[in-house]
């Protein structure tokens, strides 16, 4: 006898594309390049610009809601949204819960997404506040942003921290250097999230990094050896995490293969450090926008 799924089980007819078993949309035209935004929480898994490379890092062996009944975990790679908690910072599973559910498809067209989750009877059990939270992915020529949008829908001000927790595929971290962060202060979580300030003008990644830098430039470029810059722009967010587990905490990850950790690195538009306070009626927006250089 078939089963119907779930309440929480994305609407296939609705998320009729798969990438690795996981339900979503893609985008794709001649001109743009293509990507893949997955219905559970609204996480841009793949995006190839015009030239037809793989720009976002997704672990082979992650989770994710791959069939009717599982219970949804968390997907490593791509763009998560951690909503309405950034990391373990607060008494929430780690980086929220919003990146756990399903969301709901307001519009899509040729190079526009956008998905929405709102308040239920779970998250309420959880965090007690209405909210409206809502993800547009626009894709242009050799570009990709992804706008976040937060709503307090109810008569309370509630305080929330978030980001878009990017993972960029590179091909050797060893090869690569972030330009932009020389003189920004940053929290060390490696370091019992001491306060410390970069002195380089361009940050390697020669193992385990951790940073929650503050008050950081909008735009910041990734180079890579043999490859043309990423530039990596913010708006709203206030804060930028830079992370990669190293080989020592790639190897406890049970979703990410020992080695991947030499092929990706986190840029991540944030608010971490302080939570941000939203009145009750009032909206919060931030995007953060890849580009080729």
């Amino acid at each position: 006898m078939h089963l119907a799924p779930p309440p929480s089980f994305p609407d296939l007819a609705t998320f009729p594309d798969l990438l690795d078993g996981l339900p979503g949309i893609r985008l794709a035209t001649d001109t743009t390049g293509q990507a893949f935004i997955a219905a559970q929480g609204a996480q841009v898994l793949s995006w190839r610009a015009s030239d037809g490379r793989e720009r976002l890092y997704l672990s082979a062996t992650t989770g994710g809601l791959r069939h009717a009944g599982e219970k949804a975990a968390a997907i490593r790679g791509g763009i998560p949204v951690c909503l309405p908690q950034f990391s373990d910072r607060g008494p929430l599973v780690k980086h929220g819960f919003a990146r756990n559910l399903p969301w709901t498809l307001v519009k899509h067209d040729a190079n526009t997404l956008v998905l929405t989750l709102r308040d239920d009877q779970a998250s309420l059990a959880q965090w007690p506040h209405p909210f409206l939270a809502t993800v547009t992915v626009l894709q242009g020529p050799d570009s990709l942003e992804v706008r976040l949008s937060i709503a307090n829908t109810g008569n309370q001000p509630f305080a929330f921290s978030t980001a878009l927790h990017t993972y960029l595929r590179v091909d050797d971290i060893r090869n690569i250097r972030l330009l932009g962060l020389q003189g920004v202060s940053y929290q060390d979580a490696t370091d019992h999230c001491v306060v410390k300030t970069q002195q380089e003008a361009q940050l390697p990644i020669p193992g385990e990094v951790d940073r929650v830098y503050m008050a950081p430039p909008a735009s910041l470029q990734l180079i890579e050896q043999g490859r043309a810059p990423l530039q990596i722009s913010q708006q709203g967010f206030s804060d930028t995490v830079v992370w990669n587990p190293g080989p020592d905490k790639a190897h406890s990850l049970p979703d990410m293969p020992d080695q991947d950790w030499q092929h990706m690195l986190c840029v991540e538009a944030a608010c971490a450090a302080a939570p941000v306070t939203l009145p009750a009626g009032a909206i919060w927006q931030g995007s953060q926008r890849l580009s080729l250089a």
